[in-house]
């Protein structure tokens, strides 16, 4: 695996009642670094891919906490050759989205293959998924009906939530979306746990769960006569 550089800084973090010291550049591989409380072993595939919320956000307002106005950051965006250097806001700012990132399960899998995978593969960005879903829908008849039989779910939610008339109406489907995104959270988890990874398995799983995290975002979101926006 390469290494990919996430941040830089230099800077005295308190961490409970022990204080550890960055003198000069320490280099983060991966966002997991940053609340080492909730991830002791560094993130997937050491530990488990399914992450402990409360124990998250409590390491982050921890650490936010404990920045000063005169600590110094420099960080660094993966694959990028300039430093950029912050103050305490910069800290706060790299946390959030350190925290953002981990706490959704896709963003959470994409930014593993991104700092893992051998090209460091960005599944966020439109044209690479694209690339990934048209190559898996023709891999066989098999992975094209899979493929069309989640559009079905996809289009079959975003009909349910535009004709829901109350909260009760879409219960089920909330019901049922969880227990496709635990699902796959659970083939996530163990994709990640051989070795080398099966890179095009865990790719397309991880834009499976892009579509059930959409259709839990929209179930979150709606409102009766609102529009129904349900990204795929």
């Amino acid at each position: 695996m390469i290494s990919r550089r996430i941040a830089q800084w230099s800077a005295i973090v308190a961490c409970g009642a022990q204080r550890r010291m960055y003198s000069g550049r320490e280099t983060v591989r991966s966002f997991f670094e940053l609340f080492p409380k909730t991830f002791p072993k560094a993130g997937p595939p050491r530990e488990s891919f399914i992450v402990d919320q409360r124990k998250l956000r409590k390491e982050l307002r921890s650490l936010q906490g404990q920045h000063h106005p005169d600590v110094a950051v420099q960080a660094a965006v993966a694959g990028s050759s300039e430093d950029v250097v912050a103050s305490d806001d910069g800290v706060s700012a790299l946390l959030n989205k350190a925290y953002s990132t981990l706490r959704n399960p896709y963003t959470r899998i994409a930014h593993i293959i991104q700092v893992n995978h051998p090209e460091h593969l960005d599944i966020t960005e439109d044209d690479v998924s694209k690339a990934l879903i048209a190559k898996f829908s023709s891999q066989s008849d098999e992975s094209s009906l899979e493929y069309k039989s989640m559009l079905m779910s996809v289009m079959e939610a975003h009909e349910a939530l535009e004709f829901a008339g109350s909260e009760e109406d879409i219960e089920g489907l909330e019901e049922e979306n969880n227990a496709k995104i635990l699902e796959s959270e659970q083939i996530i988890e163990s994709l990640l746990q051989k070795s080398p990874p099966d890179w095009d398995a865990l790719m397309m799983e991880a834009i499976k769960l892009k579509y059930w995290i959409n259709i839990n975002n929209a179930v979150k979101e709606w409102e009766p006569g609102k529009p129904v926006n349900l990204t795929h």
